[in-house]
């Protein structure tokens, strides 16, 4: 298996008053995606989940799952930093 650890992590607060999260791979964020965050619906977190598996399966690069995962985060607009 591949490495899906991400050359930078992120540090995301998915709702006010809540804890800040740091994602820094592909696992991180699939769970975040499919676990707690705010919007389960759009392009950008269907694609965001799509890319996060690929990464874990070895099928696309990690970078490529974590600018999805930001694309993501910009859609449901939760703080990414």
């Amino acid at each position: 298996m591949k490495p899906t650890t991400w050359e930078q992590g992120l540090t995301v607060k998915i709702a006010e008053g809540t804890r800040l999260h740091l994602v820094q791979d592909a696992r991180n964020a699939a769970y975040l995606l499919a676990e707690k965050w705010p919007v389960t619906y759009g392009r950008a977190y269907q694609r965001a989940l799509a890319y996060c598996a690929r990464a874990m399966e070895g099928r696309c690069s990690p970078g490529r799952a974590r600018l999805a995962f930001i694309a993501a985060a910009r859609e449901a607009e939760v703080v990414v930093t």
